[in-house]
C-alpha cells in the first residue's frame, strides 16, 4: 500500500465531504429563509406558461 497516495486520497475525500456539507447547509438555510420571507409577505403563487417556440435555421 502506497502511504503517500492513500494520504492524498483521504485528504481529497475529506475536502469533498466538507464541501458537500457546507454547500448543503447553505442551500438549506437559504431555502428556509426564502420560504419564511415568502410566507410572511402574503404573496400568492403565480404560474407562468410560455408558448412553444419554433426555430427555423438554414443548413449549409
Amino acid at each position: 500500500m502506497n502511504t503517500n497516495r492513500t494520504t492524498r486520497f483521504t485528504g481529497l475525500l475529506i475536502a469533498v465531504m466538507m464541501t458537500v456539507a457546507i454547500n448543503g447547509a447553505m442551500l438549506s438555510k437559504f431555502n428556509s429563509v426564502a420560504q419564511e420571507a415568502y410566507a410572511s409577505n402574503g404573496q400568492t403563487a403565480t404560474v407562468v406558461t410560455l408558448e412553444s417556440v419554433n426555430i427555423v435555421a438554414h443548413r449549409s
